[in-house]
């Protein structure tokens, strides 16, 4: 009787030890589209410009954009994309202490854009994903700067 006992145990125990494990789910957010490292395809001539993006929470990612001339890093900066009192904001951190925020206006899950008519450059930043390129638009009311990214593989 304790042979049974003892076998009925370890059977259990067995097939608890190899039970698999549930993956553990990632937040997703509205752009999850961004995740990832993103080279510049359009740079010009002697630099290198990349974009990476991970999930923090299902309510924020955050971004670091950074442009390279002969391996020295000449721009950098930081981005977030933040979820407060249910309206999403974009703020930019970098050649200024204080982040810069820009609301989105619009979102339609493969692009956002946002904007801060108090900025002096720029005032509109517009995100959008196609075909694994990624386009990050700024503009004003004089002048538009296309950024076209291209995503890199591991």
């Amino acid at each position: 009787m304790r042979i049974h006992i003892l076998i009925i145990s370890c059977l259990v125990v067995s097939c608890i030890a190899c039970k698999e494990k549930a993956p553990v789910q990632k937040p997703t957010t509205p752009f999850d589209y961004l995740l990832g490292d993103w080279e510049r395809t359009n740079s010009k001539g002697g630099s290198e410009t990349f974009e990476h993006w991970k999930t923090v929470t299902a309510t924020e990612l955050r971004g670091h954009g950074y442009t390279l001339e002969d391996e020295d890093t000449v721009f950098n900066e930081r981005m977030r994309l933040v979820q407060k009192k249910n309206e999403w904001q974009l703020q930019i951190s970098g050649p200024n202490e204080t982040p810069t925020v820009f609301k989105i206006t619009e979102n339609d899950g493969k692009s956002f854009t946002a904007v801060n008519p108090e900025n002096e450059f720029p005032k509109v930043i517009r995100y959008s994903y196609f075909d694994d390129v990624l386009t990050a638009t700024i503009s004003s009311e004089e002048m538009e700067i296309p950024f076209i990214f291209w995503r890199i593989e591991d």
